[in-house]
């Protein structure tokens, strides 16, 4: 399907380039890997990014620590799957975002920490589907945007907000390979993210042109925080 985004769509996968740089009072520079223990717990509420209709809650609980490996239980909608990431929540294997669970190697550098306003990154892993074997080449480009008060059910927070433009790695015949922004704005207050935005897409070039290379747009998806654990 293809969509058109609204103002406030277009100001967040546009960068947010006006977040301030220096931290707010109290806050490092250089913010730290949190510590993570078993039994740690985030619950989030989940919406469409266009049409604000709720789709459900979301619960990411620690199952597992053992040295730099970490294993999560993922709930929604009493589904429930297991997700894994390396201390610093990088991720091991878990879906990309509006696509199929894969396993990553090296990590995927979600929150390559410590985090600081302006720190960017690229990166190239492999994207393995257990269930087909396929490996796909994945490219994510970073950015640490700056600082932002974010509220959401939880509260208020000052977070930093880490951006992610990532390539897939999935061309297939007529249809390019899926780009992916996401934000996720990472709170050290509460050990982790209290907001995520994200949305996919992909080019279709088959049919004459005009029209051709159309957008097919893959979701916008918006999660915000409702309680995390408490130190």
């Amino acid at each position: 399907m293809k969509r058109l985004l609204s103002l406030s769509a277009l100001l967040i996968f546009a960068g947010c380039a006006s977040l301030p740089q220096t931290p707010p009072a109290g806050m490092p520079a250089q913010v730290a890997a949190p510590a993570i223990r078993m039994g740690d717990e985030w619950r989030y509420s989940f919406h469409d990014g266009y049409t604000k209709l709720s789709r459900g809650a979301l619960e990411f609980r620690v199952t597992a620590v053992e040295g730099d490996a970490v294993t999560v239980r993922r709930r929604h909608e009493g589904q429930e799957s297991t997700q894994r990431y390396t201390r610093d929540w990088n991720w091991r294997e878990r879906p990309m975002t509006n696509l199929q669970n894969f396993r990553y190697d090296p990590p995927y550098p979600a929150l390559p920490f410590p985090l600081e306003a302006g720190k960017t990154w690229q990166a190239f892993v492999n994207a393995t589907d257990p269930a087909t074997g396929r490996v796909n080449r994945v490219r994510i480009e970073g950015k640490v945007l700056g600082w932002d008060r974010v509220k959401v059910p939880a509260g208020e927070f000052d977070a930093l907000a880490v951006q992610r433009v990532v390539y897939a790695g999935n061309p297939d015949y007529f249809l390019s390979e899926e780009k992916i922004t996401e934000i996720d704005w990472y709170a050290p207050a509460a050990g982790g993210i209290v907001k995520h935005s994200s949305r996919s897409g992909h080019l279709d070039t088959r049919g004459s042109c005009p029209p051709c290379n159309q957008w097919i747009d893959g979701g916008w998806n918006v999660v915000e925080l409702v309680s995390h654990p408490r130190r």
